[in-house]
This record gives C-alpha cells, sequence and structure tokens, in this order.
C-alpha cells in the first residue's frame, strides 16, 4: 500500500464520494489473527457463519467467514477469514468451488452456510447437494437447503441442511446495504489489522522468522484479503434511485464481490439475532408477574 501511495499515485483510502467512513472503519481493524479453524467449539453463545458470493467467469466467488459472539442479547460478528473460490480460470467451474467450500465447511463447521441464489448462485447451489471427491480421494458429503423449497424436494433425505438460500433482488438489496451501515457504524463488527501490522508482528516471533515464504505469504493472506474489502467498501458511493438504497462503484475497474459476500452475511447474522428475539418474546408471553403479600 506504502508502495502503490508513494511511487505509483494509486489512492488507498477513502474518496469524499464513499458512502463507507475508511477512516472509521479502519478502526476497527483490531484483530491480530486469522482463524483458519473454528477455534471455539461447543459453546452456546459462539458460532461461525459462511456467506458466499458466487461469480464464475469476470467475477470471484468469496466466501466470508465469521465468528459470532453474543453478549448481553446482542451479535458482535468478527471477519476471522475471506477467501477465494476457485482462484484460477481451470478451478472456476462449479464443482471445484463446491469442493472448496465444502472444505472450508468441515474446517470451521458453521452453523449456516449462505449461498446467493440469484442467477449464477443455482450452479454451485446444484453442486452442494451431491457428494464429491476431493483431491486426497476423500468423499464430501452432500449439504442440503433449509429454507428453500424447491432444493428440498431434490436434495438427498440424508444431507446435511445447514445452507441458506437467499436471492437479493433490489428491495432486499437496500435493506442488505442499509443494514451493513448500520451494524458497521453501531461498532458490532470486527476485522484483521493490516497485512503491515500483522507481517512486523509476524517476523518479531521466532515461528514466523522461521516460516518459509509460501507459509507466511498463506498466514498474511486474510489480512490482505480484508484491505481488498475495504478497498471495494470506500469504492462505493450511493446512486440517487428514490428510497431504496443503490450502491455503485466510482471506480469501475473495482469488483464488488467482496463487499456483498461481507453484507450478506451481516444480514443473516441480524436475522438470526432477531428470530432468536423473537422466541425469547414467544417464552415470556405466557408468564405473569405475581406480588405476594405476607
Amino acid at each position: 500500500m506504502t508502495f502503490a501511495a508513494e511511487f505509483m499515485a494509486t489512492w488507498v483510502g477513502g474518496s469524499e464520494e464513499s458512502w463507507f467512513d475508511f477512516e472509521k472503519l479502519s478502526k476497527y481493524r483490531i484483530k491480530k489473527n486469522p482463524e483458519f479453524t473454528q477455534k471455539f467449539k461447543d459453546q452456546p453463545n459462539c458460532f461461525y457463519l459462511i456467506s458466499v458470493d458466487i461469480g464464475r467467469l469476470q467475477d470471484s466467488t468469496v466466501a466470508c467467514i465469521f465468528r459470532v459472539n453474543i453478549k448481553n442479547g446482542k451479535y458482535y460478528s468478527t471477519l476471522v477469514n475471506i477467501e477465494v473460490l476457485g482462484k484460477q480460470s481451470e478451478t472456476k467451474t462449479f464443482t471445484q468451488q463446491a469442493i472448496d467450500l465444502k472444505l472450508l465447511i468441515e474446517k470451521y463447521n458453521p452453523r449456516e452456510v449462505l449461498i446467493d441464489c440469484n442467477g449464477l448462485g443455482l450452479g454451485i447451489a446444484d453442486e452442494m447437494i451431491k457428494t464429491h471427491i476431493d483431491g486426497l480421494g476423500r468423499e464430501l458429503p452432500a449439504y442440503g437447503f433449509f429454507n428453500n423449497d424447491d432444493y428440498k424436494k431434490i436434495q438427498p433425505k440424508d444431507s446435511i441442511q445447514i445452507l441458506y438460500s437467499m436471492k437479493a433482488n433490489g428491495p432486499l438489496k437496500s435493506k442488505i446495504n442499509g443494514n451493513a451501515y448500520s451494524r458497521l457504524n453501531s461498532g458490532l463488527v470486527r476485522f484483521l489489522i493490516t497485512e503491515q501490522e500483522a507481517r512486523l508482528a509476524l517476523l518479531a516471533t521466532k515461528q514466523g522468522q522461521k516460516m518459509k515464504m509460501r507459509e507466511r505469504v498463506l498466514r498474511l493472506l486474510p489480512h490482505e484479503q480484508t484491505t481488498k474489502l475495504f478497498e471495494e467498501m470506500a469504492n462505493l458511493r450511493v446512486k440517487n434511485i428514490g428510497t431504496d438504497i443503490v450502491l455503485e462503484p466510482i471506480n469501475k475497474r473495482f469488483h464488488d464481490d467482496r463487499y456483498y459476500s461481507f453484507a450478506y452475511g451481516l444480514w443473516r447474522i441480524k436475522e438470526i439475532e432477531e428470530e432468536q428475539i423473537k422466541k425469547q418474546k414467544r417464552r415470556s408471553a405466557g408468564k405473569r408477574n405475581l406480588i405476594f403479600y405476607t
């Protein structure tokens, strides 16, 4: 980033037109280490959620991995990793992307996996309900949707039903954008520190100094992906279309795959939070406050 700013005259901060406050968001980059597997197991107030925005040719398929911690009824989320599925053209087939996603599920054991099933998303959804063989010759199970009636008719009965189908149309996308803005500005989301900070911290340890170049690159990659997410958000401005919140890129060269994968995840976390509040209200609906006199 320093080289890009000083030697290539590349702007790496937010624009005055940006809808998101780049400087304010940067204050929430406080998590030092990414999580490459499930770190917290069998804890009632903690769960993982994976949200996926689908791409095929020019766009990328991006998976955002959230760890959600429940404190005092509020759902705080930390973006612990960002994975791009099918990085090369030969691995961008929906079959390979589905295998990559299933391997992520195996690592994190998420409560839910959100998939954008609009358009291209149906391709990977069709693959997720099948079994696959990974590169080590292991059979990966079929996963099913728990909220999509069409897939419930065709997915295997014994499939692991943790998939959540989202169809982000215009009105819903407006709400998703508004929710992302609200949760970010309310301080409910935390991010990984910058790759520069992470590199310095890593090289200050004996373990980091002994790492091979490839190991070091893989260790720092989640920090770099988080920076790319921030660049995408800083490149978005509001387009004036009625009362809907429609975002468009300031610079057309930047994509928004990471942002929408991230925003979809925050929307689902909000829905889960509201569902839990409704359950608690139903439980307490039949109770009465009684006063006893001696």
